[in-house]
């Protein structure tokens, strides 16, 4: 997933899926606050508990 596509989801509560450096889908729901590009290390989606690499992230669906 690109910043572009994410920048929607900054200030909604999401359902966030990614893979983990196992290689198994995980899922959690999260307030995307911010969006951010760390220099060797790649676009992050900030969120209130964690932070999560954009090229991980797999799916994103707004929730409730």
């Amino acid at each position: 997933m690109h910043i572009s596509e994410a920048r929607e989801f900054v200030g909604k509560n999401c359902s966030v899926t990614w893979m983990d450096r196992f290689g198994r889908e995980q899922t959690t729901i999260l307030r995307v606050n911010d969006l951010t590009f760390i220099p060797l290390y790649g676009a992050y989606l900030v969120g209130d508990g964690e932070e999560l690499n954009l090229d991980k992230v797999t799916r994103i669906q707004t929730v409730e």
